[in-house]
């Protein structure tokens, strides 16, 4: 509550509000305050809410996902005027998805879009088993916050929309996790029947059984088939096994090598250059952001010395424009280091390149916007957990 009144005595005074004669001032003002105070970045908070006058009332309309902020608003307003403030501000998720606010992704790999278009912008993927918070619904997609609050549209096919206590059954319910970049689902074992769908690292399947060289799973729709005992593995025991390592870390970043640049894609069916990085670091226990300009926000910062000569295996590099006349800082790219001036990363494929002029992959583009290096290795970061 201390945070909430001092974000809202900082609105107030931004918005030119002195704390003797409490003048009228900019309602739209305070409003643009409190969304920069509760919702900093748009890609993970949801802060619409606006204000008009109609006669003798200010009607507030609009939608966010966070009480407080709704609350502020209100508090924040009211001694600015003495007119009758009535609300129409929404807090997601909507009651209209009658408590059905969580979503089980039901495909190997789920599209997540800016809008709810199919040729909207491709923004995110989410995986197989993996949880999604439901916002809303609208021209029949959903909108969703994914485990990394990352918020964006998904088509209804590709979630199991569940409520609480469903969730709390599933969550409860020991879970395989795809190890294989690709593998696949059957009707019979050893992939002789017909497939119920395909596979891709990082998918959570709920086992019902064993049958010889293959598990019975069953998805969140609650199909039921077979998957190679070899393509999967107890997620519990996988990341007991897989603590972070610089030799993890490459590992799995060298099985996506030539796989394709996707805008948006967090998956093995394509990556950008941030959701290489967070698919590698999930495989080894670290949950990373969902974008480069939000990774750079997570580490140790590390000089890398004049010839990289500091820099270690498995540290982030990050790429793009350095702070300078009076211009920001704009992070647009991520890599993850191997040694020796090499780093790996997605930029048109997964390709391994080099930052010294002696590396036979040297990359002048690269290191021309090379802006900082962080390590992640050293942090203290709890392991992935399936349904969190």
């Amino acid at each position: 509550m201390k945070r909430f009144y001092f974000i809202l005595l900082t609105a107030l005074i931004t918005a030119g509000c002195g704390t003797n004669n409490m003048r009228v001032v900019s309602i739209d003002r305070t409003i643009d305050s409190l969304r920069s105070a509760f919702a900093p970045d748009p890609r993970t908070a949801v802060f619409s809410i606006t204000a008009r006058e109609e006669g003798k009332k200010i009607i507030l309309s609009g939608e966010t996902d966070n009480l407080n902020a709704k609350e502020a608003v209100f508090a924040g307003i009211s001694p600015l005027t003495s007119k009758h403030l009535v609300d129409s501000v929404v807090v997601l998720p909507d009651p209209s998805l009658g408590g059905k606010i969580y979503g089980i992704v039901d495909v190997s790999v789920g599209n997540v879009r800016a809008t709810p278009k199919y040729q909207a912008e491709l923004v995110n993927q989410v995986l197989l088993g993996h949880i999604v918070r439901v916002l809303k619904k609208s021209h029949g997609w959903y909108y969703i916050k994914s485990e990394d609050n990352y918020l964006g549209w998904i088509e209804p096919g590709n979630i199991v929309l569940v409520d609480s206590g469903s969730l709390s059954s599933y969550t409860e319910t020991p879970k395989l996790i795809v190890t294989s970049v690709f593998s696949s689902m059957s009707t019979l074992p050893g992939n002789s029947g017909n497939t119920v769908s395909d596979l891709v690292m990082a998918d959570l399947l709920k086992p019902v059984g064993k049958s010889g060289p293959a598990f019975e799973v069953q998805l969140p729709d609650g199909r039921v088939g077979y998957v190679p005992s070899s393509s999967v593995q107890d997620l519990e025991k996988y990341y007991a096994a897989h603590k972070p390592t610089p030799e993890g870390i490459e590992s799995v970043a060298k099985e996506f090598l030539g796989f394709p640049y996707l805008w948006g894609g967090t998956s093995a069916k394509g990556v950008d250059c941030s959701g290489f990085t967070k698919t590698v670091f999930r495989m080894n226990g670290i949950r990373l952001p969902r974008d480069a300009s939000q990774q750079v926000n997570t580490g140790e910062s590390i000089d890398p010395g004049t010839d990289f000569q500091n820099l270690r295996k498995g540290d982030l590099l990050f790429f793009g424009q350095k702070a300078a006349d009076g211009k920001p800082e704009k992070i647009v790219h991520v890599a993850i280091y191997l040694g020796n001036g090499y780093f790996i990363h997605s930029s048109d494929r997964v390709r391994i390149s080099g930052l010294l002029k002696s590396d036979s992959a040297f990359d002048q583009y690269d290191l021309n916007r090379f802006v900082r290096a962080k390590r992640i290795l050293t942090t203290q970061q709890a392991p992935e957990k399936a349904n969190d």
